[in-house]
């Protein structure tokens, strides 16, 4: 029939106008999530016409006409971490609803890698960019800003502050469950503290500073942990042979994750032998016995913030003078183990 689309054909834009009863330019502005002076009933009829017909608009065309992308750059340190997945959850869920689609990049940790990735998200015309940075110096991004690239950064702080930064409260989270092991009863007679390379990130300095604070006067031994936890076995077996009883900070999941397997080789009891708590929560550690006394810190939510903020910088909606630093608000989850 005259002016039917053959099923084997791809609808073009003409054709869902023209089936929709409206001008191009107005399905445009309508694929282009631009809705003004255009009612909820044209509205709600494009969009059904556009469902019906199976139409898929051409996002490289149009961001070649429109200079708009709408694609956003995530660069992440390990993709193997929980955080890092419920974080990336968090910001698709706002991203998708306004049409935006994620590029996700692994550094693995290296600063290098990190700067040949951005270079590649930058050469893909991101519109805006979200980032765990590897870099604790801010003139390493400056590629970035000349770029004129919006940036919101999470996770990690860079020096001195340019950009938005999401974080949470390390040093006092880290602090109170210092300050649990102090009024347990289980008479811990030191602090150990096993973290990834702390110099490297923000985040581990902040927590360690807290964790020294709130375990205070009790000494404070730093483990540096790697995937090879043998070293670390020994160490810890060491110590318990010959009679101290640690709280052991693990300074984020990944870290606890081995912790916990490390107690479990040596069958220590916890918290008898040594406590154990630390970062992060992710809904698992209170499914552990005794319970693990963690941090939790809602990434998913941290990744749906990072985005909005994100947006507002892209779309000129963010009012603030300069960059500035969001601290949001940990739970500690108080069970067992302390």
């Amino acid at each position: 029939m005259e002016g039917t689309i053959n099923a084997m054909e791809k609808a073009t834009i003409q054709d869902v106008a023209l089936a929709a009863g409206v001008s191009k330019s107005t399905m445009s502005r309508f694929l282009n999530q631009n809705y003004s002076h255009m009612s909820a009933k044209t509205r709600q009829r494009i969009a059904n016409t556009v469902k019906e017909m199976g139409y898929r608009p051409n996002r490289r065309a149009q961001s070649l006409k429109t200079n708009h992308s709408r694609l956003i750059g995530i660069m992440i340190a390990d993709i193997s971490n929980i955080y890092v997945s419920l974080l990336l959850k968090g910001i698709d869920s706002y991203l998708k609803t306004l049409g935006y689609q994620m590029i996700i990049m692994e550094s693995s940790n290296s600063v290098v890698q990190e700067k040949e990735q951005l270079e590649q998200l930058l050469d893909q015309s991101v519109e805006g960019i979200i980032l765990q940075p590897n870099s604790r110096q801010s003139a390493d991004y400056d590629f970035i800003a000349a770029e004129k690239v919006p940036m919101v950064l999470v996770d990690r702080e860079t020096s001195p502050l340019q950009w938005d930064t999401i974080v949470t409260n390390n040093y006092s989270a880290s602090q109170y469950l210092g300050q649990l092991g102090q009024i347990s009863g289980q008479k811990y007679t030191m602090g150990i503290f096993i973290s990834e390379n702390i110099k490297a990130v923000s985040t581990r300095e902040h927590r360690l500073a807290g964790f020294k604070v709130g375990i205070a006067p009790l000494p404070v031994e730093v483990i540096e942990y790697d995937e090879n936890q043998a070293e670390i076995q020994k160490q810890l077996s060491v110590l318990i042979a010959s009679g101290e009883h640690p709280l052991i900070f693990a300074a984020n999941g990944k870290v606890l994750t081995g912790v916990l397997r490390i107690c479990q080789n040596l069958k220590l009891s916890i918290p008898a032998q040594a406590g154990v708590t630390g970062y992060d929560d992710w809904n698992w550690a209170g499914l552990v016995n005794p319970g693990i006394s963690a941090v939790e810190q809602y990434p998913d939510y941290i990744g749906r913030l990072s985005a909005e903020i994100l947006m507002d910088l892209m779309q000129g909606r963010n009012c603030e003078p300069a960059a500035k630093v969001h601290t949001l608000s940990a739970d500690v989850m108080d069970r067992y183990s302390i």
